[in-house]
């Protein structure tokens, strides 16, 4: 076969750049320590790579989550446990406050330093973490979530309901929240003496019904109606003029009876000759069970008109802190006002308690996130740990390979260089 000289001069020049091509993507394997360079290296071992890549960065996000969920968690339970602790002393000067041997000057002194811890909990429900965000806003973590009017009354503004809280990833299937709204954690206390009522006029009154005051009553009664729902119905007369009745019922409809076996009810007003409603003397409170219940002698009820009276499900740590204290600084000069202090003490212990409860769960909420944080953080370590090493199996250079590669390749090129210098010169012009 004849070979012309063009040939002879092609199939050196190829050899030599296939050589030289092969030498440089093994230098440029060792300069960056990777095996794969592009896809078409290790199409299989790329698309690998990729995929570790990607689960490499997705768990080092779940560890910056943890690092920021971990401090603020902490300081959550720090400020919880500081909540506790004041209230613990609260309790303490309620007690106190109870002994008869105090007088008036005492008391007074007591209701100052409720106030001053009711203050010091204001003041811890504004808390701020490192980044200046509020611990108990919720979502709404750039506004403080709690104002005090003018009156003293602390109201919470901050975030409600569904997504209130913050909740951030520490695995691709698992989210831990970050906080608590300060609704859950002082606001939403349940109200375990059953002495603090509510009275509601019924949706479907004809009359025009409304309640201004709701007030406690006998301390013995309410007691023993504590945690109990009573309806309040009017009864108008079948002959005008006549006297307006009112009978208490339970939810069932049937008559409720006092300790001495007595039907409870009364007259509240009466109706003139044309049927209207002449209210009673104004401010003249329905009594029963306890309770008082004080109507708007604005208003006027129908035949049948119902008022529903409740225990109130919920009341918050601010509520109950100021009604003792507001009950510490009232004269106890009769044994009505005795009686109403005592009432006062038992509902404030009851549900001091009650938010103590409250507050033990939301920290041990708190303290189950921790651990959890934690075992997660050391689970993902490992794993990050793993797809590195894996990650760099797959796509990282054998240096020992690439090197007994690299010199082979350099010799090869040499010979090709080499042969193609001696095949040059096999020309006939050097011979004539």
């Amino acid at each position: 076969m004849r070979i012309s000289t063009s040939q002879i001069f092609q199939s050196g020049l190829s050899a030599m750049q296939n050589a030289q091509a092969k030498l440089n993507h093994t230098s440029l394997q060792m300069s960056t320590g990777r095996r794969i360079l592009t896809p078409s290296d290790d199409p299989s071992g790329a698309a690998q790579s990729v995929q570790l890549d990607a689960a490499i960065k997705a768990t080092e996000q779940y560890q910056r989550n943890g690092d920021y969920a971990q401090p603020r968690l902490e300081q959550e339970e720090a400020q919880i446990d500081a909540v506790q602790n004041a209230l613990q002393r609260v309790r303490e000067l309620v007690i106190a406050g109870s002994n008869d041997t105090y007088n008036q000057s005492n008391r007074n002194i007591i209701a100052s330093e409720i106030r001053q811890l009711r203050d010091d909990i204001f003041d811890i429900a504004n808390t701020q973490d490192a980044n200046g965000e509020y611990l108990f806003a919720g979502t709404r973590s750039q506004t403080s979530p709690f104002v005090m009017a003018d009156d003293g009354r602390v109201s919470y503004v901050g975030a409600e309901g569904d997504g209130a809280v913050r909740e951030l990833a520490i695995t691709s299937t698992r989210r831990i929240a970050v906080g608590d709204t300060g609704a859950t954690v002082l606001m939403e206390i349940p109200e375990r003496s059953g002495l603090l009522t509510e009275a509601v006029p019924k949706s479907t009154n004809t009359g025009t019904v409304d309640v201004v005051k709701v007030e406690a009553g006998n301390l013995d009664d309410a007691l023993n109606s504590a945690g109990q729902n009573l309806r309040i119905r009017f009864k108008f007369p079948t002959v005008n003029p006549g006297s307006v009745e009112y009978q208490i019922l339970d939810p069932d409809g049937n008559s409720v009876q006092d300790s001495s076996g007595q039907l409870i009810g009364g007259v509240y007003g009466s109706t003139d000759g044309a049927g209207v409603f002449v209210p009673p003397t104004p401010n003249t409170p329905i009594e029963f069970a306890g309770r008082r219940v004080t109507l708007d002698p604005l208003t006027a009820p129908a035949d049948g008109d119902e008022i529903l009276s409740r225990p109130v499900p919920q009341v918050s740590l601010f509520q109950t802190l100021d009604s003792i204290a507001t009950a510490l600084e009232t004269p106890q000069s009769d044994e009505t006002a005795q009686d109403l202090f005592a009432k006062a003490s038992s509902m404030a212990l009851r549900n001091i308690d009650s938010g103590m409860d409250r507050l033990n769960e939301v920290r041990t909420a708190v303290g189950l996130r921790l651990s959890t944080l934690e075992i997660q953080t050391d689970l993902n370590a490992e794993r990050q740990l793993n797809l590195e090493s894996t990650l760099s199996d797959v796509r990282d250079l054998d240096y020992a390979d690439a090197i007994s590669r690299y010199k082979l390749q350099e010799t090869v090129l040499q010979a090709a260089q080499q042969t193609y210098v001696q095949t040059s010169k096999l020309s006939l012009f050097d011979f004539l």
